[in-house]
């Protein structure tokens, strides 16, 4: 018996790029957690697949589809002839778990449009309004993918350039959606933090919320400077060139580098009189936060020195308690390094703290839905954990004043988000609202008696906008607390529940404002005044104890952190009134669901598309002549897979059939349990590890299967069998058998990834193979395997790496391994 050994290597080194896994394959996974049962449905253009919940959001998908297709025939000057497929889903959590790409999607992704198949896919954000701009947004990728694809095919250019995507992305925000206060927060911070791109450095931010405002703003400009029809000349022209700063100027007669200068000199002249009447949050109010993403503060009850806040400062998103006074910080709980708090949703959600400060609940994705988790601060450890049956998505809880019930946002099945109430002793979600509009962002008063929320159930909730309302809990009816065209949100009550502070745009710039609730000559009114004038913008507002000071999220410099601001010196006295009323019910409606004529429903038929075929072919004076063809195949989801590969290598001593090597393999993806199985015929001559030549002949059979229990751990195995015949030349001996091959493994991802390589957190896997001889049995090898990696960040670049890995291998055929 022969074995090699090799043990405990131990590296240690700053980090700046990544290294590869040797011996185990790492990567977070994306895990199947609920089964979907997939329908078609067909409009003129479009084939829409959608499962049973979400029939409502799949007619509306296809109607409005249809409308911004006849609108971007017209902008684009063309048409896409092929059928567009579009895939909705009811929640981010369900689009998350989607097979259409391979990539993990992070939150913040609102669709994506995929171009080998050219399917779109998107979710409901909990806001019809908002969907339809993401789905016109994602429709001009298509148009503008045909359209370059036409231009160049019909001059004959057969590489394809596609647009810079600072282009592409712009053009999409611009043809999709009128300019928003969020795009002149980024540009306008930008600006004046001097951290505006131009077009030539573009690629620093890449990819970026920054890089999609930029666009925007150099497409509002373009059309200004040039017309109108200036994007359907560029595309006319697109072969005309082979970078976009050619086709810019043959379109133009302006190079881009002039055009750049004068777009940038246009944005100091806009924005540079703001200044005047405004101040970055820094000058207007302390920071009590200075390092990395720092986001929504929660107070309790009577304690004026300490907050609780969503920190992300390493890439991990935790909940911490920070002092007023000083720059002391405590973690309360550990984000998304665990499969129980996968995402604590920083962006989107809210903590609470209960009446008397000693619980904190927060929503939490975990096992595929959200979770309502109650925390025991003095207990420092989980006290309830919640899920709800109906319920996908959560956000923003708020505990009643008596410290038992807590009414929340939760989205069901269908993607419909409403206002629900559960009280911690039998844990029975009850609905305030069952219909479409997006009621978000609750807050129950002190007193008990109302909750504050911010919706689109008004007239202008069409357009996308929120105002205030009230639910009165002992009447069960709606009130309208503050209407007018533009977007309230995020509303938090007084001790006293008499005032309520909220953000708004109201200025085009997201300020804070104070609305009191008064009684008036003609019934209950409301006075509205404002809080701050910040350049950039204020969110999240919270009343300290008494009143007298207020805690914002603040952004500046491209980043959030947290300010204390001193009422006493930012009072006003403009106020404006408005009476309470009841709210109508039905404000607006998703127009068009009851003429179904033109939409066919089909049950879904899975059929497989082509996604890619290549062939090579190669002339090597030792190997000779090879060549190949691989394949492809996947259905419009993504669930299933097929690759084909056909090659053949000759020799001087090899016969055409003999060199054949064919191989045929299927991955099944549509649930939590993913499989694969193949068959395979290969013969390949080539060098070891060692630089020895070595020639096998393979044909077998193989099948694997692959369980993910979260997004960080899975366990993988696999088992083949095959005839193979080994030719060790260097060794002088030949070795031929009926082969099992099988392993286990176990592994854990839970690292933070840069460009450059991973800078946080650690994976490993451990696992055992072996390799018998069936027939005689024979065992020609057993493996054990390990590998340890651990990433310490140093900054925002760079890191510490450490890496424990050892191999064991022992057998008559014992395999060898190498460093390096």
């Amino acid at each position: 018996m022969r074995s090699s050994v090799f043990f405990a290597v131990l590296n240690l080194g700053l980090m700046v790029t990544a290294a590869g896994g040797q011996f185990a394959s790492f990567g977070k996974n994306k895990v199947q957690y609920a089964e979907f049962e997939w329908q078609k449905m067909e409009s003129e253009h479009f084939d829409i697949y959608f499962f049973a919940e979400e029939e409502k959001l799949a007619t509306y998908a296809a109607q409005m589809a249809e409308r911004h297709f006849a609108d971007l025939e017209k902008k684009f000057a063309h048409t896409v002839q092929r059928r567009v497929p579009l895939v909705v889903y009811s929640s981010h959590i369900y689009f998350e778990q989607t097979n259409i790409i391979p990539n993990l999607l992070p939150e913040g992704v609102a669709g994506f449009t995929e171009y080998l198949k050219g399917r779109v896919a998107m979710p409901l954000s909990g806001s019809f309004p908002d969907f339809e701009r993401v789905l016109h947004h994602e429709l001009v990728h298509v148009f503008t993918f045909d359209r370059i694809a036409r231009v160049l095919e019909q001059h004959g250019v057969l590489d394809f350039r596609p647009a810079p995507l600072w282009f592409s992305e712009g053009l999409a925000e611009y043809w999709s959606s009128g300019w928003a206060s969020f795009g002149d927060m980024v540009i306008r911070d930008a600006l004046f933090a001097r951290r505006l791109a131009s077009i030539a450095q573009m690629y620093y931010i890449n990819g970026t919320y920054q890089m999609y405002k930029e666009g925007e703003s150099i497409c509002h400009f373009m059309a200004d400077r040039y017309g109108l029809d200036v994007f359907e000349q560029l595309f006319a022209n697109w072969w005309r060139g082979e970078t976009f700063a050619e086709i810019f100027w043959i379109t133009t007669g302006e190079t881009l580098d002039s055009f750049d200068k004068a777009w940038q000199y246009h944005l100091r002249k806009h924005y540079l009189p703001d200044i005047a009447g405004s101040d970055p949050p820094s000058e207007i109010a302390t920071a009590r936060t200075k390092f990395g993403f720092n986001v929504k503060p929660a107070v309790a009850p009577g304690d004026s020195l300490s907050f609780y806040h969503f920190r992300n400062d390493q890439g991990y998103t935790q909940i911490v308690r920070s002092q007023i006074d000083s720059d002391e910080t405590t973690t309360v709980v550990e984000g998304e390094r665990l499969p129980v708090f996968e995402s604590l949703h920083p962006l989107s959600t809210r903590p609470a703290l209960s009446p008397d400060g000693q619980l904190l609940a927060f929503a939490a994705k975990s096992r595929g839905r959200d979770h309502l988790y109650i925390w025991d601060i003095g207990q420092e450890s989980l006290m309830r954990d919640l899920s709800f049956a109906e319920i996908v998505a959560i956000e923003s809880p708020s505990f009643a004043p008596n410290g038992r019930e807590l009414v929340f946002s939760g989205s069901d099945k269908g993607g419909l988000t409403d206002l629900y109430v559960v009280d911690l002793e039998d844990a029975k979600p009850r609905a305030l609202s069952r219909d479409l509009y997006h009621d978000r962002q609750p807050d129950w008063s002190p007193d008990g008696k109302r909750i504050v929320f911010s919706s689109d159930r008004w007239v202008g909730g069409r357009q996308g906008l929120y105002n205030l309302f009230l639910y009165d809990l002992e009447r069960e009816q709606i009130l309208t607390l503050s209407r007018g065209e533009h977007n309230d949100v995020q509303p938090r009550w007084s001790d006293d529940s008499t005032e309520i502070v909220f953000s708004s745009d109201r200025d085009t710039m997201y300020n804070i404002y104070s609305v009191r609730l008064e009684d008036g000559p003609e019934g209950e009114r409301a006075a509205t005044r404002r809080l701050t004038r910040v350049l950039t913008g204020a969110f999240d507002p919270v009343l300290m104890p008494g009143g007298k000071r207020l805690l914002f999220s603040g952004y500046q410099s491209g980043g959030f952190q947290i300010y204390d601001l001193d009422l006493a010196l930012n009072d006003s006295s403009e106020v404006a009134w408005q009476p309470i009323e009841k709210a109508p019910a039905e404000p607006w409606s998703l127009e068009g669901l009851s003429s179904e004529s033109r939409i066919a429903r089909r049950p879904y038929e899975r059929k497989m598309g082509l996604d890619i075929a290549q062939s090579q072919i190669s002339q090597d004076p030792e190997f000779g002549t090879s060549g190949g063809i691989q394949v492809a195949l996947s259905d419009v989801l993504g669930n299933d897979q097929y690759y084909f590969v056909l090659s053949h290598i000759a020799g001087s001593r090899t016969g055409f059939f003999d060199g054949l090597n064919v191989s045929l393999s299927r991955l099944h993806l549509g649930q939590r349990l993913n499989v694969v199985w193949g068959l395979f015929r290969l013969n390949d001559r080539f060098s070891s590890r060692f630089g020895r030549f070595v020639r096998e002949k393979r044909s077998g059979i193989h099948i694997g299967l692959s369980y993910p229990f979260s997004r960080h751990d899975r366990i993988d195995t696999r088992l083949s069998l095959r005839r193979t015949e080994i030719d060790r030349q260097f060794e002088g001996r030949k070795l031929s058998g009926w082969l099992a091959n099988n392993f286990v493994s176990y592994t854990h991802d839970s690292s933070i990834w840069i460009p450059t390589g991973p800078v946080e957190g650690k994976r490993y896997s451990v696992g055992l193979s072996q390799a018998v001889d069936f027939k005689s049995s024979r065992r020609f090898n057993i493996t054990l395997f390990g590998d340890y990696r651990h990433y310490f960040r140093l900054s925002k670049r760079i890191a510490l790496a450490m890496r424990f890995m050892g191999r064991r291998s022992t057998g008559a055929v014992a395999e060898f391994f190498s460093l390096g």
